[in-house]
């Protein structure tokens, strides 16, 4: 029997056609039954819809056209930004109907100042007054502009659902057919009455409808101004070495290895390596920096930053969808399109809600008809109007969404990338933050400060044989010890069979000679005799790492390395600290440099050292004494650790699998986007409870209102409208806030 899993593929599609919430939860819950399907998250918001399935069981193809059958429109996103350029033509179309339709509501608007005594004096033209007249112009309002209304409403019906333009349309068609009924039989009114005609209501609540949704769209398309900002990061051409010839190409034929020539002014086209040049880089936009920072032969660059003065040649190593620039806009997008646990509740209450309101709207029809105002079916017709036209769920759906949307797209501007909706929600409830030394507490690029040789080994063959040994490994130490033997210019033999232990060191033949680097612990559990040395006590004390060298079985002396603390570091933590946050140091290094560096940065709980099961052990004892835990490391080391936490941070300049491994991402790379990170975190979760309360408490307050008759319909609609748009404007301070 095959165990093999099946293959699972992740999509982005394209949906439109949704009016509200509902919609968006209707969608997911016929997808998420279909066989293969595992997961949907449909975004109302933005339009979109992101689904894991199974393509060899089920294509995407049958997805799109399951969701085609509902009702909507659906496809493959080719384009991550086409939602802006289609959100523009959506924002243009309902301004024109909105405008239309005005034009058509106006004059009917004008007629209501009979309805009150005290505007019963200003002129009106009798023709508006005429019914028949009002009967034409409701009519084209109500049937042409309104029409896309009745086939949504129609489509969703048809799928044993309600949504919005259901509301819309039940509201809106009770007016329009009742003052139809009473144009065509006048007899039915008391005579010298004048007709009870509701044609005003029912226009102008379409009209009302329109503006708010025209407004919601420009909002919307002010949300996805952060993904504009960084897909204008990236460079459609690069100038490439051929030979002795520069020539211009599309970035799609550039390929790992060319030699790119950056000039002063130009944005760097991908990820690579400095050859030759020196030049200050301008990465503000990408990782919130404002600071340019100095690149020379062995620096990386990032694709999307700008080269400000000198001429760069540079390695391509990581081109197009590999970039860390389009690695960093599908977590944005990615994280837009995921649901934080809060939204899931808000769309519970939507999808029950239209029904409910459907059901309110009944009873006070009846109890108006046949209690209140016995008799009287045009005012009992007005209240029930009111009450479904004033308890559309909009407002509910848009709440979270577009919090998440402007937050997320905030914490991108600041190099700070947030894999799932989820995430951003979590990362605010953390009380516990363990963190790694080298390279998240200090600056990962370690200085050889001291070398000892022991026994007849003196201590250049000894630098010889250890750069030889750490040639082959990325660990930060390993390119400390090479980087002194080049700059004292050694002739570095070449070394075969190299192994890397992490948490303990490595291990090399050079010359036929068997080499170990590593903690004084694993030379002896490998037989080596290791005394202890005052040297060793002394240096780790100045917070150095020490690693011992083994030659043969044999102690061959000690290299003493030296990282500098991030600047950065000490005010996040003393920021984290006062926030009543535990903040631990959790690192393979020795005890004793474990403790100074943590004396430094005011971190008092230390676990040194830890290899990467122990620092699983620790994060682990901590969720089940009940806290909340964040790890936050750069290193392969660390990839254990980050996957187990509650939520794992990685620092943007670390490994790769660190990376990938990590909820979180720090494009800067220093501990104070973690600080930035929870204050968005904590911002946008308080935005979007800003925006469900002001929703719920909306509906709770408003229904009664519209039940006994306070609120006339066309000010139901109005309502409506302004309660979607103050949730999107509320949203939309998150992008100003500091």
């Amino acid at each position: 029997m095959s165990n093999r899993q099946p293959t699972m593929e992740r999509q982005s599609l394209s949906i439109s056609g949704m009016t509200c919430a509902a919609c968006a939860a209707r969608i997911e819950k016929v997808v998420s039954k279909m066989e293969g399907v595992h997961e949907i998250n449909v975004n109302f918001a933005l339009g979109k819809g992101d689904v894991t399935f199974n393509h060899t069981t089920t294509p995407v193809e049958q997805i799109t056209d399951n969701i085609k059958r509902l009702g909507f429109d659906a496809r493959v996103e080719t384009n991550l930004f086409a939602k802006s350029a289609s959100t523009s033509a959506e924002c243009n179309r309902l301004r024109n109907r909105f405008l239309l339709s005005a034009c058509f509501t106006i004059p009917l608007l004008w007629t209501m100042v009979n309805h009150f005594h005290f505007t019963s004096g200003i002129w009106i033209p009798v023709l508006f007054l005429n019914p028949w007249f009002q009967f034409a112009m409701a009519t084209f309002v109500q049937f042409v502009i309104g029409g896309p209304f009745y086939t949504s409403a129609y489509r969703a019906l048809r799928h044993k659902s309600a949504n919005m333009d259901v509301l819309v349309v039940l509201g809106t068609s009770a007016a329009y057919l009742y003052s139809h009924y009473v144009v065509f039989h006048p007899n039915a009114t008391a005579i010298g009455q004048h007709p009870p005609l509701y044609f005003e209501t029912s226009a102008m609540i379409i009209t009302i409808v329109l503006l708010g949704k025209w407004l919601e769209a420009m909002a919307k398309k002010r949300t996805l101004h952060a993904l504009e900002q960084l897909h204008a990061l990236q460079a459609e051409e690069a100038d490439v070495l051929r030979g002795r010839t520069v020539v211009r190409v599309p970035l799609a034929e550039v390929l790992p290895g060319d030699t790119i020539v950056i000039k002063p002014g130009a944005k760097i086209p991908a990820d690579g390596t400095v050859i030759t040049g020196w030049s200050a880089i301008d990465e503000s936009l990408l990782t919130g920096e404002s600071q340019p920072v100095d690149k020379h032969s062995g620096d990386t660059v990032i694709g999307g930053t700008v080269n400000l003065n000198g001429t760069l040649h540079v390695k391509a190593e990581k081109i197009g969808s590999h970039s860390a620039l389009s690695h960093m806009i599908q977590l944005v997008v990615q994280a837009q399109h995921t649901k934080p646990s809060i939204q899931r509740h808000a769309d519970d209450i939507a999808e029950l809600f239209v029904p409910i309101v459907m059901s309110f709207a009944a009873i006070t029809f009846a109890a108006w008809e046949f209690v209140f105002a016995p008799g009287d079916f045009g005012e009992a017709l007005e209240h029930a109007i009111s009450v479904l036209v004033i308890a559309c769920p909009c407002a509910i759906g848009l709440a979270t969404p577009t919090s998440v949307l402007v937050g997320s797209g905030k914490a991108a501007k600041k190099g700070i990338l947030f894999k799932d909706g989820k995430h951003l929600e979590m990362l605010q409830q953390i009380d516990t933050i363990l963190l790694d030394k080298t390279g998240t507490i200090t600056e990962g690029k370690p200085k050889l400060t001291d070398y000892i040789a022991v026994g007849s080994i003196d201590e250049m063959t000894l630098l010889r044989y250890a750069a030889a040994a750490e040639v082959h490994s990325e660990h930060p130490l390993s390119r400390a010890v090479v980087a002194e033997a080049e700059a004292k210019c050694l002739a570095v033999p070449p070394a075969s069979g190299f192994q890397a232990f992490p948490g303990y060191g490595i291990r090399a033949s050079v010359e036929g000679k068997d080499v170990l680097i590593g903690t004084a612990q694993w030379l002896r559990k490998d037989g080596v005799k290791v005394h202890d040395m005052a040297e060793a006590v002394k240096f780790e004390s100045q917070g150095k790492t020490v690693l011992y060298v083994a030659i043969q079985g044999r102690l061959a002396g000690l290299l003493a390395a030296r990282d500098s603390i991030k600047v950065t570091s000490v005010q996040a933590i003393d920021t984290l600290r006062k926030w009543g946050v535990d903040v631990v140091m959790v690192t393979g290094d020795q005890e004793r440099t474990a403790l100074t560096i943590a004396q430094e940065v005011g971190i008092r709980s230390v676990h040194a050292g830890s290899l990467p099961d122990d620092k699983v052990k620790v994060l682990q004892k901590l969720q089940q004494a009940g806290r909340k835990v964040a790890m936050v490391g750069d290193g392969v080391n660390d990839a254990p650790a980050l996957a187990a936490a509650d939520i794992g941070v990685a620092i943007g300049t670390g490994a790769d699998i660190a990376v990938e491994a990590a909820d979180v991402n720090l494009v800067r790379g220093h501990l104070t986007g973690l600080t930035d990170a929870i204050r968005i975190s904590q911002k946008t979760m308080a935005n979007i409870k800003q925006n469900l309360s002001f929703a719920l408490i909306y509906n709770v307050l408003a229904i009664p209102l519209a039940v006994i008759g306070w609120l006339e319909p066309w000010m139901a609609g109005t309502a409506m409208a302004l309660s979607s748009i103050s949730v999107v404007s509320n949203a939309l301070r998150l992008q100003h806030s500091k």
